[in-house]
Formats: C-alpha cells, sequence, structure tokens
C-alpha cells in the first residue's frame, strides 16, 4: 500500500534508460503493468524507478487540499475493494495504510521536482527521446498486476516544466516534452 513511479519512454534500450536514471538516483526496472500498457503507444516501455522500498512521499504525488476530501477518496477505494470481494479485515487495514501514507510530510522522499526535471531532460537528450512520461499510483497490490484505469495527457511545448510536474495527477500517465 505505497506510492511507485513508474518511467515511460519510446525506446527500447533498457541499459541506456537504467544509466541515466542511475545517474539520478533512481532505478529503471523494467515491469509491464497491463492497466498502464493500455494507454502507451507501441514502441513505448515502462521502467519502475523506485531504489528503495517504496516511492511514497515522493513530491510528484499530490497532495489532498482538505481531510474531508482524503476521506472522501479513501470511502470510495472501500467501495471498489468490497466490489472486487475483500474482506472487511483487509480493506481496514489497505485504508490504514493509506492514512498514513498520505499523512506523511511533503517533501519526506528522496526526490525534488529539480530531480525530476534534470532526470527527464537528461533522458530525452541523451537517448534522443522526443518526450518521456510520468506516471504515479498509490498502489493497494503488485506493482505489476493490480488493475486500474490509467490516463493519459500530453503536457503542451509551451509549459514551463514546474507547473507541468504541479499538473501531473495519480492514475495519468503524463507525457513531457524534451525541449
Amino acid at each position: 500500500m505505497c506510492h511507485y513511479i513508474t518511467l515511460v519512454v519510446p525506446t527500447q534500450d533498457a541499459d541506456a534508460v537504467r544509466a541515466v536514471m542511475h545517474r539520478h538516483g533512481r532505478a529503471a526496472t523494467p515491469i509491464d503493468n497491463p492497466a498502464i500498457r493500455k494507454v502507451l503507444r507501441d514502441d513505448e516501455r515502462q521502467y519502475l524507478t523506485t531504489r528503495g522500498h517504496c516511492d511514497c512521499g515522493t513530491v510528484l504525488a499530490p497532495r489532498y487540499d482538505t481531510p474531508e476530501h482524503f476521506e472522501g477518496k479513501l470511502a470510495k477505494e472501500a467501495v471498489r475493494m468490497r466490489r472486487k470481494g475483500w474482506s472487511e479485515a483487509k480493506i481496514a487495514r489497505a485504508i490504514d495504510d493509506q492514512r498514513k501514507a498520505g499523512a506523511k510530510p511533503v517533501g519526506r522522499g528522496s526526490d525534488s521536482l529539480e530531480l525530476w526535471h534534470a532526470a527527464l531532460q537528461n533522458l530525452g537528450n541523451e537517448l534522443q527521446l522526443p518526450y518521456v512520461g510520468l506516471f504515479v499510483r498509490f498502489y493497494s497490490g503488485a506493482v505489476d498486476t493490480e488493475m486500474f484505469t490509467a490516463g493519459r495527457r500530453e503536457v503542451p511545448k509551451n509549459v514551463p516544466w514546474q507547473d507541468a510536474f504541479a499538473s501531473l495527477e495519480q492514475d495519468e500517465v503524463t507525457i513531457f516534452p524534451v525541449y
């Protein structure tokens, strides 16, 4: 029950992707989550960027403005879990884990917006990619097999990188142009 960040790039050169991400303190482990794959193009690949246990506390995960909004999201998640046949005890544990993760202060992760901007720009420039993408999700199951509905959005080139990162939404592959 943690946040994880997935990198999406239009290349199959896993060694080159891994080398760039390693220089920025991140991993690039190939994964193939079927929910994310549904919104990818044929030439795009997914890489889990997590080096430690998880990415909880990342600056990329949007925070909820009010406790009421957060609790509303948790209530919807509980309904979804019940539909999937989860027991009440398992739902209670999952929701408790999400509350704990949501209570972590911003900035406790091992990343920064500057780190992500530099990593994505280096990936694009060194591998000659026209764009790179990020996907952030709070998983309640296995990162490589959990099913959910993912979206996809491309950030226009004229949007400053700080605004582009600020607009990142969970469960959405956000495509950043390289310039």
